[in-house]
């Protein structure tokens, strides 16, 4: 299967993990499976440039949430040394204006509005892009970005010093084409700081969650440095924050007037082979991984006790979706209110709340977020472990993780 690079854009991205059919994630539904949509879930790796991507993507018109509550949390421990880092870039005017794609970057805004900037504004989804639609972030939103809506931005809210731009660049569908468009939002020598997570911990920790149709590109912090040689940006500053799940990296970016793009219709880049082989060993240790993990949970669904999932977002579906374990599991647990009595997208599983890992004699409880969340649920269910309940993290990085119990209680024969 052969797909043009997002990044350098030589055709050659090899495939790398094939997943199959899986489930657009962000559906929830009153029955099970009425919401559904599925599509080919693959990631490849461009044997250029090493960046990893999806090879086939899930069209623009699906990826739009069926419900208007879906709210993404991103860290933001970083933001107060990031903003001191974006005030003191070389060549801002005394009083520089930034502005925000998505509801994402209000809290950076907020904090650059503090320091020295003179203003700050955020594209309006309603009333900038006509997205009536109230709860979307990139996957909504970057198809709206066209050279036409930011002709209109641009006439109403002036051109900017600064661009804040959180979590949207792994959403691109067209990369090219979206840095392109929102090079008409900046001043000449304007900045745009792009945030995106870093994947180095959940290869390296063979975390199957990563996996998600909204994240079209998935950076480690040598790909993320050199994605920018192959545009119209200058990469003038690099920062990385480190987080329990996954880390978070800043480039920042300057717009170069003089650029002249490469050919490089000819010419390979020099990668290091370490971006091959952790990325190699990650689709590699895939089946084995699921075999195990699938065993075991068999095994104690049908001897032990009853499992539930805590956590009703994208990474349990693509948990519960990749490793097939679906029949062994009695139902999800999230206590956000809107989930309540839905079906998670993809399956005949229900969402409830934490009050049922009691009620429903759950035995052992699977948890499915981010790894900062698990302590505090924890302590909150500390009732629920003395009566001999067991909590284990999917991210295999975790002491206790499933993975890790797994391996410990059973043996098995991998061909």
């Amino acid at each position: 299967m052969k797909k043009i690079c997002q990044a350098c854009g030589i055709t050659e991205v090899k495939m790398l993990l094939d997943l199959g059919l899986q489930p657009v994630q962000n559906r929830f539904a009153r029955k099970p499976h009425s919401e559904d949509y599925f599509h080919p879930l693959t990631l490849g790796q461009c044997q250029n440039c090493s960046l990893i991507q999806l090879i086939d993507l899930v069209p623009a018109s699906e990826i739009i949430p069926k419900v208007n509550w879906l709210k993404y949390n991103e860290p933001e421990e970083h933001l107060d040394e990031l903003s001191d880092i974006i005030c003191a870039l070389s060549d801002l005017p005394e009083k520089p204006v930034a502005c925000g794609i998505t509801y994402k970057d209000d809290s950076l805004l907020k904090r650059l509005n503090e320091r020295s900037f003179g203003r700050t504004w955020r594209i309006e989804p309603e009333h900038d892009l006509g997205i009536a639609q109230k709860g979307i972030a990139g996957e909504t939103i970057i198809p709206k970005i066209t050279t036409h809506s930011v002709n209109k931005i641009t006439n109403k809210y002036g051109y900017v010093d600064v661009v804040i731009a959180r979590h949207i660049l792994e959403h691109a569908i067209d990369t090219k084409a979206f840095l392109s468009i929102i090079w008409g939002i900046l001043k000449p020598g304007g900045y745009i700081v792009f945030e995106v997570p870093d994947c180095t911990k959940e290869m390296n920790n063979n975390d199957y969650t990563m996996p998600w149709e909204e994240h079209i590109l998935y950076f480690v912090p040598e790909t993320l440095k050199s994605f920018f040689n192959y545009t119209s940006y200058d990469l003038v500053d690099f920062q990385q924050y480190s987080y329990k799940t996954e880390d978070v990296q800043i480039a920042i970016v300057q717009k170069n007037e003089n650029y002249e793009r490469k050919n490089l219709d000819s010419t390979l880049v020099d990668v290091s082979p370490k971006a091959f082989t952790s990325s190699e060993n990650y689709a590699e240790n895939f089946f084995q991984y699921r075999q195990i993990i699938h065993s075991y949970l068999q095994e104690y669904s049908s001897s032990v006790g009853k499992i539930a999932i805590l956590g009703a977002g994208h990474r349990t579906v693509m948990y519960i979706k990749a490793m097939q374990i679906e029949h062994f599991i009695d139902f999800i647990i999230d206590d956000t209110e809107h989930k309540q009595g839905l079906y998670l997208a993809g399956t005949s599983l229900q969402i409830k709340s934490s009050k049922f890992l009691k009620k429903e004699n759950i035995s052992l409880c699977l948890f499915c977020l981010s790894i900062q969340h698990e302590d505090k649920i924890i302590k909150k269910n500390h009732k629920f472990i003395s009566e001999g309940g067991i909590f284990a993290s999917t991210h295999s990085m975790q002491k206790k993780s499933i993975f890790k119990l797994a391996s410990e209680n059973f043996q098995y024969e991998i061909d």
